[in-house]
């Protein structure tokens, strides 16, 4: 982001100035916060890459609601990088986040359904349904 040709740092816009202060933000609960942890140990950004560090703070981030975080974790089972491949709970990590108006996570289900046999299709869209699209998230 810019602004007047300079570039914004929105983290410390939001008061986080290292990634100490990212960290203590995140075990302190801030959604938000453990959404940029996972992301950080996916990618191998001021961290050594940890696909089970970045699965823990996307988890964490999702248990509370974090649609982006439900969306990237069910990446992480959908593909089984650094996890167990799991097509099932990849299905339902992208419902909760489709549900929140994620349209990636619609993709991730169609992609799961066009994977599964029949059967397996018809028990996930009776289950977590086809992703009922709410408002659009962060």
């Amino acid at each position: 982001m810019t602004k007047g040709g300079e570039s914004l740092d929105l983290m410390a816009l939001a008061g986080i100035r290292s990634l100490r202060d990212l960290q203590e933000r995140a075990q302190a609960g801030d959604p938000v916060a453990q959404f940029n942890m996972g992301v950080k140990y996916a990618e191998g950004i001021e961290v050594q890459q940890d696909y089970l560090e970045a699965a823990k703070w996307y988890g964490a981030a999702a248990d509370q609601g974090d649609a982006p975080a439900q969306f990237n974790l069910g990446l992480m089972f959908y593909q089984g990088t650094g996890l167990r491949r799991d097509l099932h709970y990849a299905y339902e990590l992208f419902s909760l986040a489709a549900g929140q108006g994620d349209t990636r996570a619609l993709a991730g289900m169609t992609a799961v359904l066009g994977e599964v046999p029949g059967d397996v299709a018809a028990e996930l869209l009776n289950t977590f349904g086809r992703g009922d699209t709410g408002s659009p998230t962060h």
